[in-house]
């Protein structure tokens, strides 16, 4: 699960850049036509960095060590 994480996140950000530079790029240069698709990336990039991130968070590869918590 924690390479599925970390590929999720990677994913995520790849396509979130992607759609904003190549998004607004367009955008500005006057092609509406691609820009909407690229702009409608952004949300589902944040999606998924959202659940790359919690999902490496959630099963971290030291499972055997340890319960993380507070300092006591």
């Amino acid at each position: 699960m924690h390479k599925f994480g970390m590929i999720s996140l990677y994913l995520g950000l790849v396509l979130g850049a992607i759609g904003l530079i190549g998004g607004f790029g367009l955008m500005f240069a006057g092609s509406d036509t691609w820009a909407k698709p690229l702009i409608a990336l952004v949300p589902i990039g944040f999606l998924l960095v959202f659940t790359g991130l919690v999902t490496t968070l959630l099963h971290s590869p030291d499972q055997g060590a340890e319960p993380k918590g507070p300092p006591e």
